[in-house]
Formats: C-alpha cells, sequence, structure tokens
C-alpha cells in the first residue's frame, strides 16, 4: 500500500467512524499516525529503523482506541440485524484481520477478512516488517449447524454464507446481505437463500425456504414428492421483464426453485435481487414443490417438474414458474431436456401471459437443443390472442401483444473435429387472424481440403380475414475445394394470393466454367382478393350492444344510508336501491369520437355514435389502434390504451324509481349496539327504544373529520385536457382530441400548453 493510498482509507475510514458517533480525539490521533508511516514512506531516505518501529507503535496505539468502531464499521449491516448484532463484542482484530465466532443455539457464524498492510521503506541491512493497517470491507460470513445433543462436536454436513449485495446503479456501498444455507438433517436437506436490504428508509426482505425429502415420498404410481418450499418478500416485488430473461438463461429455475446447485452465494443473491426487486409497500409470497417420476435413488429421477406459485400483493398480480427436465441422471450426456417455464396472471392489465424456453438440453451428447415458445391472452377492452413456439413469419409483428424476441424451436449438431455440421429448426404461430408455420435444414461436411454446404428453408401465413396466403421457399447448395468454389446452385420461390395468385421463382446455377441465373413472374387466374366484409352501421351495433341485459346493471347495490345483509337476485329484475341509478356500459366502440373501424372492419366514411342524456358518461379504457387508421408516427407517440367514453348513467328526473313495476319484500331490520367499553352487544327488535347515548356517539364519529394542523394540500395532481385549436373543444383525453382536431382540420394540444404557450418571436 503506497502513502496516498495509505491516506484514502484513513480518510473512509475516519468518515465512517464519525457517523457512528466516534470521539474526535482518537479520530485526530488515528489520522495523525497515518500521517507518519506516510511521511516515512514517501521519504525512506531519512527513515530509520527506530523511526518506523514508533510509526507502527503510534498506529497500533490509535487504531485499537477506535477497535468498537473498526468492528462496527467492517461488519455494517450485520451489526444491526438481531442476533447477529453480538459479533461485533465478539470481533477482535488480528494480523490476519476481524475474526469473530457467535454461536447462536445451534447455528455457529464465523467471520473472516483480510487485512490490508503497509510495507516499510527500505533501510539498507535493516529487514523491517510491515505494518498491519485496517481490514478490507467484510466479504463472507460462515455459517454451520451444531446438533444439539453432540456435546459440543463437530458440526454437521453442510454450511453457508452471507455475502454483501454488490452496489446499486447509485453507487450506494451499504446495501445490505444476502445468503445460502444448506444442511442435511436427515431424512431432509434444508436449503435456505435471504436477502436484507438497506437500501432505502424501509427496510427489505426476501426468503427462499425449501426442504428435501431423502429419499422421497413415494405418492403411487412411480410418483414421488421430492422437495416443498416456498417464497415470503417483505418490501419486494416481481419484475416481470427480468422474469423473463432469468427463465431464459435458466437463473430463475436455480435461485427459486434449487433446481442446479449454486455457483456461489453472490450468484443466487444477485438473481434474486433482480428477479424481486426491492419495492415499498409491496409484499409476494407463495409455496413450492417438486414432483418426481421414476427416482432413480440418490442420482435423480427420470422426470421431474418443479412448481412455484408467487403472488404479489396488493395488486393480486400471480406468477407461476416451472422447470421441467427428461433425463438419464446415470447417463446425462445420452438424454437431458430442461424447460423453464414462466406463468404471468395480471388483473390489473387483464392478461395472462406464459413463456418457456429449453435450457441446457441435449440429446445422445451430440444434438444441442434449443427455442423458445410463447402464449398472451389479454381479456381488456382489445381483446386478443398469440400462440407461437419458435417464433413468427419474418417480418411480422404480433400487435398489440408484446413479446420478446424468440428462438426458433430446433437442434444442431457440432462436434469438433468430425467436419459434419448439421442444424433444423422451425417455428409455428397462431394469432386471432393468421396461421403460421415454417422451418430450415442446415447440413454441411468439411474434411481435408473438401467441403460441401446445403440449406432447405420454407415459410409461409394464411391470414383469415381478408383471406390471403404467402409461401415462400429457398434451397442452396455449394461445394469447395482448397477455398476455390467449385459449383453452387441457388433456388428460391414465393407463391401469394388470391386475386390473382403470383408465383415468382428464381434460379442460379454456378460452376467453374460458366454461371447460368433464371427469374420469372407467372399470373394464374384474374379473380379479385378477397375483401373485408362491409362494415355494419353503427347505430344498429351500438343498439344491439346496449340491448344486451350484462351492459346494464346498478352503479351500486347497496345505499350509502342503510346497511342491509345480501338478498337473492330475482330474476328478469334488476337490483337497484331507492338512492342508486343505472349505468349502461358497452366496450364495442367508444362514444363521442370519429372512428374509422369497427369490429376490425374500416368503415367506408369516418363516423361516431353517443348516447345522450343528462347524466354523467361512464368511461372505460379502449385501444385506439383498433378503431382509427394510425400512420406509423401516430401509433409511436398515440398512447397504447385511452380511457374513452363508453356509456352513461342514466338518471331521469321523471318518473320516479317508485313508478316501475318492482316487488315489495317483507324484511325483518334489525339494531344492534356494540358496547365499546365492555365488548357487550345488544340485539333490539320490534321497535325497542333507541339507545341515544351509543346513537350519538356513532353520528358523531360518523360525521366528524380528521384533525388536520394544516389543510392545504403539498401537492395536487389532476388530470390533462387537451384542447382542439381553433374552435376551443376541450377533451379529457388526447385520443377524443386528436381525432376531432383531425376531423376538422386542426391540432390538438395539452390545454396547459396553450395557456402558456412559448413566445417563438425572433426565432428562425
Amino acid at each position: 500500500m503506497a502513502s496516498d493510498e495509505l491516506r484514502a482509507y484513513v480518510d473512509r475510514l475516519r468518515a465512517t467512524l464519525m457517523s457512528l458517533g466516534v470521539d474526535a480525539g482518537p479520530l485526530t490521533a488515528l489520522a495523525d499516525a497515518a500521517q507518519g508511516i506516510a511521511e516515512l514512506i514517501d521519504h525512506p531516505e531519512t527513515a530509520t529503523e527506530a523511526a518506523w518501529r514508533t510509526a507502527a507503535t503510534q498506529w497500533e496505539s490509535a487504531r485499537a482506541a477506535v477497535l468498537d468502531g473498526l468492528r462496527r464499521a467492517t461488519l455494517g449491516t450485520l451489526a444491526e440485524i438481531p442476533l447477529l448484532d453480538e459479533l461485533t463484542d465478539a470481533a477482535s482484530f488480528a494480523t490476519n484481520g476481524i475474526n469473530a465466532d457467535l454461536d447462536i443455539g445451534p447455528v455457529h457464524v464465523a467471520v473472516r477478512t483480510a487485512v490490508l498492510y503497509v510495507d516499510p521503506p527500505v533501510i539498507p541491512g535493516v529487514d523491517l516488517p510491515p505494518v498491519p493497517i485496517g481490514p478490507f470491507a467484510l466479504g463472507a460470513v460462515e455459517a454451520s449447524l451444531t446438533p444439539p445433543s453432540s456435546g459440543g462436536g463437530p458440526s454437521l454436513p453442510g454450511g453457508g454464507s452471507l455475502v454483501r449485495l454488490p452496489p446499486n446503479a447509485g453507487g450506494a456501498l451499504e446495501r445490505g446481505w444476502g445468503g445460502s444455507l444448506s444442511v442435511p438433517v436427515p431424512p431432509v436437506l434444508v436449503t435456505a437463500s435471504a436477502i436484507l436490504s438497506v437500501d432505502g428508509d424501509d427496510p427489505s426482505f426476501l426468503a427462499v425456504l425449501g426442504i428435501q425429502f431423502i429419499p422421497p415420498i413415494q405418492l403411487s404410481f412411480g410418483f414421488a414428492l421430492d422437495r416443498v418450499g416456498g417464497i415470503v418478500g417483505v418490501n419486494r416485488g416481481m419484475d416481470t421483464d427480468a422474469l423473463r430473461v432469468a427463465v431464459r438463461t435458466g437463473a430463475a429455475g436455480d435461485a427459486l426453485l434449487q433446481v442446479r446447485p449454486p455457483d456461489d452465494p453472490l450468484t443466487v443473491a444477485g438473481t434474486l435481487d433482480r428477479i424481486f426487486p426491492r419495492r415499498t409497500g409491496t409484499h409476494i409470497f407463495g409455496p413450492s414443490l417438486r414432483l418426481t417420476w421414476l427416482s432413480l435413488g440418490p442420482t435423480g429421477s427420470m422426470v421431474s417438474l418443479d412448481l412455484a406459485v408467487v403472488v404479489q400483493i396488493p395488486d393480486g398480480r400471480v406468477a407461476i414458474l416451472g422447470v421441467a427436465r427428461i433425463g438419464i441422471p446415470s447417463l446425462p450426456q445420452v438424454l437431458n431436456l430442461r424447460v423453464d417455464m414462466l406463468g404471468l396472471i395480471d388483473p390489473v392489465e387483464k392478461l395472462v401471459a406464459i413463456d418457456a424456453s429449453l435450457v441446457d438440453s441435449h440429446v445422445l451428447g451430440v444434438f444441442e437443443i434449443y427455442g423458445d415458445a410463447a402464449l398472451r391472452l389479454s381479456w381488456g377492452s382489445e381483446a386478443y390472442v398469440v400462440v407461437s413456439i419458435g417464433g413468427f413469419f419474418p417480418g411480422f409483428d404480433p400487435k398489440p401483444a408484446k413479446l420478446p424476441a424468440l428462438r426458433r424451436v430446433g437442434m444442431s449438431q457440432s462436434v469438433p473435429g468430425s467436419g459434419i455440421t448439421l442444424r433444423v429448426e422451425g417455428y409455428f404461430a397462431v394469432t386471432a387472424n393468421t396461421v403460421q408455420l415454417g422451418g430450415r435444414i442446415e447440413a454441411g461436411i468439411d474434411v481435408s481440403v473438401l467441403a460441401a454446404h446445403g440449406f432447405i428453408e420454407t415459410d409461409a401465413i394464411l391470414q383469415l380475414r381478408p383471406f390471403r396466403f404467402q409461401a415462400r421457399v429457398a434451397a442452396g447448395f455449394s461445394v469447395s475445394a482448397g477455398g476455390f468454389d467449385f459449383a453452387s446452385v441457388q433456388l428460391s420461390g414465393q407463391i401469394s394470393g388470391p386475386g390473382p395468385v403470383v408465383v415468382q421463382g428464381s434460379l442460379s446455377v454456378s460452376v467453374f466454367l460458366f454461371e447460368v441465373e433464371f427469374d420469372q413472374t407467372f399470373r394464374l387466374g384474374s379473380g379479385p382478393a378477397d375483401a373485408l366484409p362491409v362494415a355494419e352501421p353503427i347505430l344498429d351495433v351500438l343498439a344491439a350492444e346496449v340491448a344486451k341485459k350484462e351492459n346494464l346493471h346498478a352503479e351500486s347495490t347497496a345505499d350509502r344510508l342503510v346497511a342491509l345483509t345480501p338478498r337473492k337476485p330475482v330474476p328478469g329484475k334488476a337490483l337497484v336501491p331507492p338512492t342508486g341509478t343505472l349505468v349502461v356500459q358497452q366496450k364495442i366502440l367508444p362514444l363521442g369520437i370519429p372512428i374509422s373501424r369497427l369490429k376490425g372492419v374500416p368503415l367506408p366514411a369516418t363516423a361516431g355514435a353517443r348516447i345522450t342524456g343528462t347524466g354523467p358518461d361512464v368511461r372505460d379504457s379502449f385501444a385506439p389502434g383498433v378503431f382509427l387508421t394510425l400512420n406509423d408516427a401516430e401509433l409511436v407517440n398515440r398512447p397504447p390504451f385511452d380511457v374513452l367514453p363508453a356509456g352513461k348513467v342514466l338518471t331521469p328526473p321523471q318518473p320516479a324509481l317508485s313508478t316501475f313495476p318492482h316487488a315489495d319484500e317483507e324484511r325483518t331490520l334489525e339494531q344492534i349496539v356494540i358496547d365499546t367499553r365492555t365488548g357487550g352487544k345488544r340485539t333490539i327488535t320490534a321497535s325497542p327504544p333507541i339507545d341515544l347515548l351509543a346513537a350519538f356517539a356513532m353520528v358523531s364519529a360518523a360525521r366528524s373529520e380528521p384533525a388536520l394542523s394544516d389543510r392545504t394540500p403539498v401537492l395536487s395532481a389532476v388530470a390533462e385536457q387537451w384542447t382542439v385549436v381553433g374552435v376551443g373543444q376541450v377533451h379529457e383525453s388526447a385520443t377524443e382530441a386528436h381525432e376531432w382536431a383531425r376531423a376538422i382540420g386542426t391540432v390538438a394540444v395539452p390545454s396547459a400548453d396553450l395557456a402558456a404557450a412559448v413566445p417563438l418571436a425572433g426565432v428562425l
């Protein structure tokens, strides 16, 4: 360690110890002792043996005066964790760093750190020892388990360790700890991984627990329960994008389900920290298990399935993680197939998503198996379903579904030194309006100076409405000798239709003596292409939708002034309280704005519809791209979903609701009085006298408001409004404003921007 490194280390240590409450006097002495050592290093020509030993003694004395703070600074977060806080008292500083041993029941915790040294200046004829300065930041904490009846004997096999979480993007040095523990306690193996993070005001905690049965619990027909466990997270949430990436690499299954032994505790902690990041106010929990079939003892089983269900509260999002494996445990090189799956149920986005990937899969030790699959099912305002195994037709965009890039499903063979390569892959996809499939086969041989390579591939897409198909095929073959292209053949073709059917093909033949090319297009038939059906009149569609009984409901089935027990519905009658209102709400089209498409069919002209009445509008989420013809720029800049008018609250002033046909019902009313002082409960029937004291207390409590020292809001948020320039129309959504502006040939801007216009005088 050089003198500048020593000074930097002492400066950081001094700042840390000061934040821990260490007195300024010992810290000043520590800095002076460090300065004395640094000056001897900087000026070795004036250094003597006596001066060096004196400086070393002064440093050791100054360090001893702050040893308690030094131990707490080194242990960091561990010194604040209940039970582990006793490590501070147990820690001691020696020439090999900070050492601490602590027994917490049957668990033995051991702390070890390295230490920094300063090399002495070179003095001819004198051999001076280096000076131990201080410890590095704590790297790991080892843990072991001792049986209660062992009488202090050897620990059980297994163990674990804690690791410091790596710094986040902000560079925080103290984020918390992650660790793992694995202890066999026959007939089970207990495993645990946990994270305690202090990166913020509120700590967050995540624990993944598992108990593996040795041997597995036999169920029937060869099936066995191999492992059970669960996950608990406080102030932790799910990162769906990170989960999908971790599923594709297999890291999610390894960290959450212990599919493979982890490389090190930091790998597990880092993975869990990424897929379940800190999120204040959000918590996760759920169980996990492993089922096996045809167990072969300690070596494993032929088939296994790991499942974990993770529920996120309060939004109710659910993730289902699964790992399915098929293999021969004693001969993993012969057969090893692993499929990692992730299913997400999101009630907020009204979406079900399933992703699956082949991970580390191979057959016969020669063929690598790979590929991805995905499913998206949405029941929101823009319902759709997309299923893909291996991807899509080249250039196809599965909008509005959002899917990651999918690898083709296939296998490849490449044995080093054999000179033979083989690859087979394909895909199959189904959307609401298309069916797609395709594949590719490649083969090659490269022996000595001779090489030959060939391929054949095909892609096809069938569009249902309007009906249209397109298929492509390509093939090629080449032979070379000594790096010289001896001959090659390239063939490609395409057929599409109907209206008319177009066949296009090209052929290229090249040999070392000549080259021939052919390109031709044929048209078969002259019939017109299939067209979309004529759109139905908007008013007819809206009238049929409004007439559906499921689109007419009460705004509230509860009277806010009366608390009643639930009643059974009466067939053919709506349940509306005397103070309630009726609501008509549909999802077939947004109301009050010009639209150009209806049920996926283009309209002959821009049109729109609305429901008139004195009541307020009822709004719902719609996808503008389904009802409007948007260009590329609008597709990028417009919101994918917008809240638009979908219905009306029906509040007719006349006639009153009591004049409608109705069914009278005898209801038994009860007055229940609960004495909060004693907890007693009295039920009074048959028009008894009212407990005025209790009634007065309840009325007063119901009408009282929270006592606030200052009612002025610190921050106010209002919905953004948009104005159509030129006519002054104000709308609550960008889609409404833009479509009305398009209809009259002007533009729409946010109302706030229009009120505070930017002067452009003098701007060229």
